[in-house]
């Protein structure tokens, strides 16, 4: 699993129960384990989410099949600042 610099700040500063349960859930993704996960649309086309609690994780997968964890925010916001350029 990569975190982007931003997924990697942003996990960092979570309350450590979140940060917890936000590593459990990308954890079980990874595994193949189901949790919340939908594919995103449109302009986020490639992507995923990944809903923990009031977080959002955005992730896709590189051609090697490993998850890369984009972008972590509250769902409040996510969608409006991550920018997949």
């Amino acid at each position: 699993m990569k975190f982007s610099d931003q997924s990697a700040e942003a996990l960092g500063g979570l309350h450590p129960d979140a940060r917890k349960e936000v590593r459990r859930a990308l954890n079980d993704v990874a595994a193949g384990r189901a949790r919340d996960v939908a594919g995103l649309t449109g302009r986020l086309a490639g992507f995923s989410r990944l809903r923990v609690g009031r977080h959002r994780v955005i992730f896709r997968y590189d051609p090697s099949g490993e998850l890369v964890v984009e972008f972590l925010a509250p769902r409040s916001v996510v969608y409006e600042q991550f920018d997949p350029r």
